[in-house]
């Protein structure tokens, strides 16, 4: 089983502070900093230090970090399997594009063809990312970048990636420059969603910013992003499955904007999410998946 002592150095990890670790655990400070004390006597190592006034994590402290939550991932699904199947909840995360338009049907499957419960959780990247790192979901479906060194993750499927505007539009249909775009109304997902992020890397390697537009429209529901495209408000960017069944609505494609992306399959590494996943995702599972952890 996973040492006590782990949690609290989890909570110490997230908030670099002994008083609140203790407000949070309902431990006082003194016995926050034993466990510490202690994990650090059992691991040989400092995982805390001091500079001035304000607590530092160790190099050695983000490797137990990593170890940690993929610890306490594994004994939460083993303490849930050894309860029994009717005790299972199964956790999915997705972004908006792959929860939306492309994995429903494979989840409305599961939830007619299994007795699990099943929670399932469509935000943005930076969001999804984050509760997997707190073991809040078994996996997510990722559609924008990662850091590879701290999850684990396989090929999902691949997608392209084009601008979107009405049908009578004078982009619909054409190839154009990023200049052209200029004085453009852009209508776009949220700060942090991988949407969003693509095309703010491809103006920041050019020298623009979303400047570049006359004005941009935030919108977090791609209905919503779709509706004001398709009544001419402006030109937006996303994946073409958001586009399926809207006649109204026309590709256009960026002449510096390589199309073709991924959408990832994403997990804490270490964690025994294969079996899970092909369960669950039945045949749009990526192909390759092994028993066990990576």
């Amino acid at each position: 089983m996973v040492d006590y002592r782990i949690r609290t150095f989890l909570v110490l990890y997230e908030t670099m502070n002994y008083r609140k670790t203790g407000e949070q655990l309902c431990l006082s400070q003194p016995a926050v900093s034993q466990q510490i004390r202690g994990l650090e006597e059992k691991y040989g190592c400092k995982l805390f230090v001091y500079d001035g006034r304000r607590l530092h994590a160790t190099p050695q402290a983000h490797r137990v970090a990593e170890y940690a939550r993929t610890a306490l991932y594994n004994e939460q699904r083993l303490v849930q399997e050894l309860a029994g199947p009717s005790a299972r909840e199964i956790r999915v995360g997705a972004t908006k594009t792959i929860g939306e338009f492309v994995v429903a049907e494979a989840l409305s499957r599961y939830i007619r063809q299994s007795g699990d419960s099943l929670t399932i959780t469509v935000d943005n990247t930076s969001a999804l990312l984050g509760q997997l790192e707190h073991e809040q979901l078994d996996f997510a479906l990722i559609e924008g970048a990662f850091d590879r060194d701290k999850f684990g993750s396989r090929l999902f499927r691949r997608a392209r990636f084009v601008g979107l505007c009405r049908r009578d539009h004078p982009f619909a249909g054409r190839t154009v420059s990023l200049e052209a775009l200029a004085g453009q109304c852009l209508v776009v997902r949220e700060e942090g969603s991988g949407t969003r992020g693509i095309l703010e890397h491809a103006l920041a390697e050019r020298g623009y910013s979303l400047q570049l537009f006359s004005r941009v429209i935030c919108a977090n529901q791609f209905s919503l992003i779709t509706r004001f495209v398709a009544e001419g408000a402006g030109v937006t960017f996303a994946y073409e499955p958001v586009a399926a069944g809207q006649p109204e609505l026309a590709f256009f494609h960026l002449d510096c904007l390589d199309e073709h992306r991924e959408f990832s399959l994403v997990y804490l590494k270490g964690t025994h999410v294969f079996p899970l996943v092909r369960e669950v995702l039945g045949p749009l599972a990526p192909s390759g998946l092994e028993d066990g952890a990576e």
